[in-house]
């Protein structure tokens, strides 16, 4: 036989024998897409958009990727495993994994991407499924908080499709409900297929961990911080039970932790707890596989300052009032002219007696019939008398209200006059804003304690509203008034939110019920609650009065000048009879 014939014999025998293996392989891969395909057709009706964003994850030539773009309204993006992070929105993924193993790697970092939705509607393809790796699969699963799921896994000749089922309504959302659901072939040809139940979060029990803030948490008496207040109602509303952990402050050595709310929130990353509570904020800074529900409240970040010492009354008086005083000048040399040229009296040699009147003495019955008739002498004479009895009075008036009201000296009032301060920062304040110059104090209380010391000194802290209302009451001064004060224009706003890990099945009915809440008041109301006793445990050290008493030794030079006044008319009263 000829060489060339025996060569293309045996070359078409190999072709026919690679043939009769493909075919199944084809079909394989053909019945392994259709599977897929019609699964991200019912999602996307599901979804009811017109534009839904795909990840397909470590695709192989296991699955047709042309037959899945034609599906309408499909948008996709194609990674791997070990892609880096980018912002990318995702509606529905679609993943594929030899094995248990492979499929557990690839989740712990693809969590790492900002957008990482576990929310999503999730299609695994994973080749060896067995009963073990099943067990491990809705454990892992759960871990990550991905329920809506449909995982695909070859047995024979035929591919299954397991669902997530809760075996009735209602049941407990947690690991072990990973059931075997549909053949794809019985799913793909339109068969009836067994109902699946849903679950929820009543009757389920979830941890949190929070650190002593308050007015936030509060683990040192029985009335719960604001946060934790919301967390009853939430428990009361959807019949869940919720475990505040309190989080240690210090190492082994006794030593504190720096930056505990990082730590907090790293643990959630890990899966460790299912929420962290303790004053948190909307920041970018608390990256991670994280997420946080709506802001239950809006608070706002002021400059505090000490309120400065007292000043002397007629300190006082010439600094706020010194317009009086050059009104009063002009007002005597305009009258003394006016006294003057008018001729009020008869004589010429009467100027002295006008420029007494002028400072207010009163004017005698003898000196009043000796006025000529007429209207513009009548008028001086009027102005006269209306000023000699409204200067001196208003000025006692204004040493009265200056003595029993003291007057405090100057007191930054816009952030433009704090150029020169020293700002004294809480240790979260400095690793977050940059302030140049600044002292670190341990607590939020002791910021405010340092401001309240040194009240004579440049300085000022940073307070947000909701600390500032209750911490407020503990600095003040033996009749429980205030020694430090507010700017009332903020530094800047927060918004106070909890943080949940990535895809927490929390997440949804905490919002609807921040919402509520939002509607009807409830965290104002507990928040007044709680400033209003504050103040109630505020007890002053002596009895509290209405106004600052004031001694008669700050009344003495307005005793003095209505004394003087009153023995220079007595003497011009004598002057005018002895002359006769």
């Amino acid at each position: 036989m000829d060489l060339r014939t025996i060569f293309f014999t045996i070359l078409f025998q190999s072709l026919i024998g690679v043939n009769a293996l493909l075919e199944p392989y084809h079909d394989y891969v053909t019945g392994l897409t259709d599977c897929v395909v019609k699964l991200v057709e019912e999602y996307e009706r599901q979804v009811l958009e017109k534009t839904v964003d795909i990840t397909v994850i470590n695709m192989n030539n296991d699955l047709q990727l042309s037959a899945i773009h034609q599906v309408k309204g499909a948008r996709f993006v194609s990674r791997q495993f070990f892609w880096d992070a980018n912002n990318i929105n995702n509606v529905i993924y679609i993943v594929m994994c030899k094995d248990y193993h492979e499929l557990a790697s690839g989740l712990n970092k693809i969590t790492s991407d900002q957008y990482w939705n576990p929310s999503a509607r999730f299609i695994i393809v994973m080749m060896n499924l067995n009963e073990y790796s099943l067990h491990n699969l809705s454990d892992l699963l759960h871990t990550y908080n991905i329920f809506k799921v449909s995982v695909i896994s070859r047995h024979g000749d035929k591919y299954a499709i397991y669902k997530h089922n809760f075996t009735k309504p209602g049941a407990c959302l947690k690991a072990g409900h990973l059931k075997f659901w549909s053949w794809c072939s019985d799913y793909c040809s339109g068969k009836l297929l067994p109902p699946l139940y849903s679950g929820s979060i009543r009757g389920c029990r979830y941890k949190f961990i929070a650190h002593n803030l308050w007015p936030f948490t509060n683990f040192d008496s029985k009335v719960k911080g604001t946060e934790q207040y919301l967390f009853t109602l939430f428990e009361k509303y959807y019949g869940v039970n919720i475990e505040i952990q309190e989080y240690n402050k210090v190492d082994k050595y006794g030593k504190p932790f720096d930056n505990i709310s990082q730590i907090m929130l790293k643990k959630l990353v890990h899966n460790k707890f299912e929420g962290a509570l303790g004053g948190y904020s909307v920041q970018s800074v608390y990256g991670g596989n994280i997420s946080y529900g709506y802001p239950y409240k809006v608070d706002h970040v002021y400059y505090v300052l000490a309120h400065s010492n007292y000043v002397d009354p007629w300190f006082a008086m010439l600094t706020q009032c010194s317009w009086i005083f050059y009104g009063v000048v002009i007002v005597f040399v305009c009258y003394c002219i006016l006294a003057r040229y008018l001729a009020i009296f008869h004589t010429p040699g009467d100027f002295s007696r006008n420029a007494l009147i002028v400072f207010g003495y009163l004017l005698n019955k003898y000196v009043l019939k000796r006025t000529p008739s007429g209207w513009a002498p009548a008028l001086a004479l009027l102005v006269l008398m209306f000023t000699s009895f409204m200067i001196p009075y208003a000025i006692q008036a204004k040493l009265y209200s200056l003595s029993t009201r003291p007057v405090r000296g100057f007191e930054p009032k816009v952030p433009s006059d704090l150029d020169n301060y020293q700002a004294i920062l809480h240790a979260d304040w400095v690793r977050r804003y940059l302030f140049v110059g600044h002292r670190i104090c341990a607590t939020r209380i002791g910021c405010l304690q340092a401001l309240a010391r040194r009240s004579q000194t440049h300085q000022y802290t940073m307070s947000s509203n909701s600390y500032y209302q209750v911490y407020r009451w503990k600095v003040t001064d033996e009749y429980c008034n205030f020694v430090t004060y507010a700017l009332k224009e903020p530094y800047t706003t927060v918004l106070r939110a909890i943080y949940l890990r990535r895809g927490s099945v929390l997440l949804e009915s905490l919002k609807r019920l921040t919402l509520q809440v939002a509607d009807t008041s409830l965290l104002v109301r507990y928040d007044q609650f709680l400033a209003r006793r504050a103040r109630m445990l505020c007890k002053p050290h002596r009895p509290v009065v209405m106004f600052v008493p004031a001694s008669l030794e700050k009344l003495y030079f307005a005793f003095i000048v209505l004394i003087v006044g009153c023995c220079l008319s007595v003497l011009l009263f004598i002057c005018e009879v002895w002359a006769g």
